[in-house]
């Protein structure tokens, strides 16, 4: 998958006649590249801190000429096989972390080509929060508090779904106690030292911007409903300027999708499948289905079951449906160097 996304993009660059590096800055990876460099803006502040200032740390380690998205690039890279290494090798105990890594070689397949996989190793947060999620998550199966609570506190610092692997890896972490007192003691004291590190990620924002809620401020701009009725609506189509064809049915139905592996998934983990539900809620305020494809790519534990179940089809049904998934990925990885929008 690595050789495939960097591949087209440079032969994408080299036939269209500008620099890779300029590519690898669409969209959000400029707005990283910017925090980096030149620190925060208000504006900027919709960007959570512990990616592009592990970037900043790199880059200024390596003598700080290195372009910052090709520091992100590598850093997102190595997140992504450290992942794969961790997963794999847990994986190899069977049964006991399902669904936190695949049983099938079909579960690897549908999580690296799902629409956006290529945001798991390019200078976005992906690659850094998949690492960190599944930490946090492992290490509530494995029932290591202190642990699960480092893994769960800098999830929060890293994306708005950190707060999500917080709650689930609470509940995920108490379900395993052997009592009702011990349970409430695993679920409070995540939640409790969860909400510090939130509460210190509000002291950072007070203390840089004289506004302790800087990052929901900065993203405000992103949500496009004025009632939880409009939120609803995303869900068939039913609000002005959405529409049904092209990339945007498409975001749609892999938004269904993974709404219904989630509902699927809750007679094998309760607490994994809300984190997929409130992953997938948490997009419906802006409207539309937008970022689905990006949201979707951290969501390991759906994309593991959804390949896993796939792999009990008929071939004749699975194969062409690979071929399509790996050619709409293809399709996603080139339109983010060009400039469409592919989240």
């Amino acid at each position: 998958m690595l050789v495939h996304h960097f591949g087209l993009w440079a032969s994408t660059a080299h036939r269209r006649g500008f620099p890779l590096l300029e590519g690898l800055q669409k969209w959000d990876a400029s707005f990283y590249s910017s925090i980096a460099t030149e620190g925060y803006t208000p504006h900027t502040w919709a960007f959570l801190p512990l990616y592009p200032m592990m970037v900043r740390l790199v880059r200024a380690l390596l003598g700080g000429g290195v372009p910052p998205q090709l520091v992100g690039c590598v850093l997102s890279s190595a997140c992504l096989l450290a992942f794969v290494f961790w997963a794999q090798r847990r994986g190899s105990e069977g049964d006991a972390i399902f669904p936190l890594a695949p049983r099938t070689g079909w579960g690897w397949f549908f999580f690296l080509y799902t629409p956006a996989s290529y945001a798991l190793h390019s200078h976005h947060t992906e690659g850094l929060f998949l690492l960190l999620s599944f930490g946090a998550f492992l290490s509530a199966w494995k029932e290591r508090f202190w642990l699960t609570a480092l893994f769960a506190a800098l999830c929060v610092w890293t994306r708005n779904q950190g707060v999500f692997v917080a709650v689930a890896a609470a509940l995920l972490l108490a379900e395993r106690a052997r009592g009702e007192r011990d349970r409430l003691v695993r679920f409070a004291g995540i939640g409790v030292l969860s909400l510090a590190a939130f509460g210190g990620l509000l002291a950072v924002e007070w203390m840089d911007t004289g506004e302790p809620l800087a990052h929901l401020h900065a993203q405000a701009h992103w949500q496009h409903v004025d009632s939880a009725w409009s939120a609803l609506r995303t869900l068939w189509f039913g609000n002005p300027g959405q529409h049904v064809g092209g990339w945007s049915l498409r975001r749609g139905i892999f938004f269904a999708v993974l709404l219904a592996v989630s509902l699927a998934m809750l007679r094998q983990s309760r607490p994994l499948a809300l984190y997929g539900l409130l992953s997938l809620a948490v997009m419906l305020p802006q409207g539309d289905f937008a970022n689905a494809f990006r949201f979707g790519a951290v969501l390991f534990p759906l994309l593991f079951w959804l390949g896993d179940w796939l792999a009990t089809w008929p071939a004749w049904l699975r194969w062409p449906l690979a071929g399509y998934v790996l050619f709409f990925n293809h399709k996603v990885t080139h339109g983010y160097l060009i400039g469409v929008w592919a989240y």
